[in-house]
């Protein structure tokens, strides 16, 4: 029976990716490289960020990273409104919590970032708590999860974690809890297929899955 649902943001409860594509390529046109399609950035993407620019050819670490990131996210702050949540995420949240099923959102996102973004697409209502990064670089996700399971004071195997990603089933696995991978997000469904299965294609779908 599951207790608890993590969710991830970006990606997954917020549809960015064609957003985080255009950025990207502006990023990409600056350093004088090729631009890259949203179906090809789904075929590649990965955590760590870093390593992925790196496989882009593009700076990845030292303060050329670090100038880029801050670029980057400040594009990102100013184009945000231009994002959607997902078809019925907001019925979902609203769906476990009539439950009783608790959530919480765990994300690579800045903390400021992600409040004010849940904020504003009225999600935050429906969440204890937003667990988001000290930085802007999208690191460190893996090195929270397990004070954020903790917290929650549940066994793990009572606990879904909902993300986008390979990284998410990865964290997932590190503390025990189990993982639907959505497949609408920064990763296609072939990539997720070969890792796990399920892979869901509505988020309406978590809340079939914790019933069952």
């Amino acid at each position: 029976m599951i207790k608890h649902v993590v969710w991830d943001w970006n990606g997954t409860l917020v549809d960015d990716v064609s957003l985080c594509v255009d950025i990207l390529n502006h990023v990409l046109v600056a350093h004088m490289k090729p631009q890259i399609s949203v179906d090809l950035y789904r075929k590649t993407f990965f955590f760590p960020v870093a390593k992925f620019y790196e496989s882009l050819e593009l700076p990845s670490s030292g303060f050329e990273y670090e100038q880029l990131a801050n670029d980057y996210i400040k594009q990102y702050r100013n184009r945000f409104r231009e994002c959607k949540l997902h078809s019925r995420a907001l019925e979902t949240l609203e769906v476990l919590n009539q439950l009783s099923i608790s959530q919480t959102i765990l994300t690579a996102g800045e903390q400021k970032d992600v409040e004010a973004f849940a904020s504003f697409y009225k999600v935050k209502q429906w969440v204890q708590c937003i667990d988001g990064a000290s930085n802007i670089e999208a690191r460190g996700k893996e090195d929270r999860v397990a004070a954020h399971i903790s917290k929650l004071e549940l066994d793990p195997k009572d606990v879904l974690l909902v993300g986008d990603t390979l990284h998410d089933h990865e964290i997932a696995n590190l503390v025990g809890c189990s993982a639907l991978l959505y497949s609408r997000g920064h990763v296609d469904a072939e990539r997720l297929r070969q890792l796990t299965d399920p892979v869901i294609h509505s988020l309406n779908d978590v809340i079939k899955w914790v019933r069952d």
